[in-house]
């Protein structure tokens, strides 16, 4: 993960990050079957006539592409540049997971993985914390261990906010007394 700077999900977690294009998918695809047996099978016989199945069918293909390159934005890491030792950085996180209550679910000495909890804004998002020597890959999506979901409605962004305060916090107060 730290050469690519994406976060690398299961197999499981993947489909269900991805969840939303295939669904998406399903209006053209049935779409595709028609137009199939109208123009080559000459077997479609429903009411409806097939220019304005064909007008209406498609319309989906647009969203579900979009949807798709959204879900892979939001698995790159984004950079935080701040330069601090690992002891700065495992209290920082250390201190976002109780302000904001996450469950770290693993820990090493320089990878952290948390998960929020459901609450009125969210089903919960996965965090994944990352330091290096002179920057922290940080990463924070809806939870793909849970039901879909495309928006976390802001708390991605709480989470990376308060997590980048208690980093600053923390690289000032040990600049401070490492200037003594």
């Amino acid at each position: 993960m730290k050469d690519t700077e994406t976060l690398v999900l299961t197999k499981g977690q993947t489909f269900w990050h991805y969840a939303v294009v295939p669904f998406l998918l399903v209006v053209p695809v049935l779409t595709t079957i028609d137009v199939f047996r109208y123009y080559v099978t000459n077997t479609y016989s429903a009411a409806r006539p097939i220019e304005d199945l064909i007008s209406t069918g498609y319309i989906f293909v647009l969203p579900a592409i979009a949807f798709y390159f959204i879900q892979k934005r939001r698995l790159r890491f984004q950079q935080i540049d701040v330069s601090v030792d690992k002891k700065t950085f495992k209290e920082a996180v250390e201190q976002t997971a109780k302000e904001l209550e996450w469950t770290i679910v693993k820990s090493t000495s320089d990878t952290f993985i948390a998960k929020s909890g459901f609450s009125w804004r969210s089903w919960g998002e996965q965090i994944t914390v990352i330091w290096c020597n002179d920057k922290i890959l940080f990463n924070s999506i809806c939870d793909p261990d849970k039901r879909p979901s495309v928006s976390s409605f802001g708390m991605n962004k709480v989470n990376r906010k308060t997590f980048e305060q208690f980093l600053r916090e923390g690289a000032a107060s040990a600049a401070s007394v490492y200037r003594g």
